[in-house]
């Protein structure tokens, strides 16, 4: 399995317009589509779960310049979906030990593994920032 990145031109016959940028915490800029959540920016290949982790990878990247209220919406949303016997927190917990699993796969030029590298990190670190507010939220 791996992960790459797909380049904005050409994706689809879209325009400058149905694009939105992202800035991650190197100083990068990553194009997400405006509208297109679940297959543009990355594509995870390599078997039949390829389809559905893709689209869970990039919903995740389109949250990275979301509200803490987004994250948690997201979250419970495919918690209900996915992990119905599991707690939210269980399900951040894997998902965020999902995207370090899956930061081992990228593939592409020296600056496409460096931006899909950089975006991995920045929702795995969303994930852990969302787990930490949940904590502090815990009733004594």
């Amino acid at each position: 399995m791996h992960i790459i990145w797909k380049r904005p031109d050409g994706f689809q016959n879209a325009q400058p317009e149905d694009f939105r940028r992202i800035e991650l915490s190197s100083g990068a800029h990553l194009w997400v589509h405006r509208h297109e959540l679940d297959w543009y920016p990355f594509q995870v290949s390599g078997d039949w779960k390829g389809q559905q982790q893709t689209t869970r990878l990039n919903r995740l990247t389109n949250l990275l310049d979301s509200t803490d209220e987004a994250w948690s919406n997201f979250l419970e949303h495919y918690h209900d979906d996915e992990l119905k016997e599991a707690g939210i927190v269980a399900t951040a917990t894997q998902l965020k030990a999902w995207i370090a699993e899956m930061q081992s796969s990228i593939k592409g030029e020296t600056w496409e593994v460096e931006i899909t590298a950089c975006a991995l990190s920045d929702v795995h670190d969303r994930l852990k920032k969302f787990l930490s507010n949940l904590e502090e939220k815990k009733p004594d």
